[in-house]
């Protein structure tokens, strides 16, 4: 397991092996020869109104066209965060997991994508790298 820094504002713990690309604000990560792909990036708030996690699932719902499903389980492990998490199906049968984890002061959106049954195994690696989403910044 390796520790990376997307930004200064925060770390993901990921698989030895993990390819990474930063394009940008946005970073994808992937094992080559595995089907998911994992893309993060973040926001840090310097004013203005604080929007939950929630909040923030539901603008995103309302921007796809697409049949939603909340999902009631929490990913990330780190205490204090607000999070909201959501799935739907594409056109061409990707599965896509959206989700937000939401601090006072930042915001991590992250993407799980892939085919459903692979992407929706909570044992994934993209899945279980979440849970150890963590602050840089306090």
């Amino acid at each position: 397991m390796k520790t990376i820094k997307p930004t200064p504002s925060y770390q993901i713990v990921l698989p030895d092996g993990v390819q990474e690309q930063v394009d940008g604000t946005v970073s994808s990560f992937w094992i080559n020869g595995d089907p998911i792909l994992l893309q993060t990036s973040s926001y840090v708030r310097e004013g203005g109104e604080h929007l939950s996690a929630s909040q923030r699932l539901k603008d995103r719902m309302l921007k796809q066209n697409a049949h939603w499903q909340v999902w009631n389980e929490q990913l990330c492990l780190t205490a204090g965060v607000d999070q909201a998490i959501g799935e739907f199906t594409g056109d061409d049968g990707v599965v896509w997991i959206h989700s937000y984890f939401v601090w006072p002061h930042l915001t991590v959106y992250a993407t799980v994508s892939g085919p459903g049954d692979t992407v929706r195994n909570r044992k994934n690696w993209a899945l279980q790298s979440l849970r150890g989403v963590a602050l840089n910044i306090q």
